[in-house]
């Protein structure tokens, strides 16, 4: 018989893995380890709207850098 600890850790893992699918599915450039962090962060109670909005402007941010970056070069 499995352990109840094992049992969660396989529920947390599917979760996780269920997740990532959508994730995967509505394109959002998340990897695994990102999605976890902002999981651990709704968990925690940041609101899920804010930390999407601080996502795409952070994307945002970091494609303005790299087209910058290549027209210097």
């Amino acid at each position: 018989m499995a352990s109840p600890a094992s049992t969660n850790m396989n529920a947390v893992r599917e979760t996780m893995d269920v997740l990532l699918e959508m994730s995967r599915l509505l394109n959002t450039g998340l990897d695994m380890e990102s999605l976890a962090i902002c999981v651990r962060l709704c968990e925690q109670g940041i609101n899920p709207e804010a930390l999407s909005s601080v996502i795409k402007e952070l994307k945002r941010a970091s494609e303005s850098l790299k087209l910058q970056e290549s027209c210097i070069t």
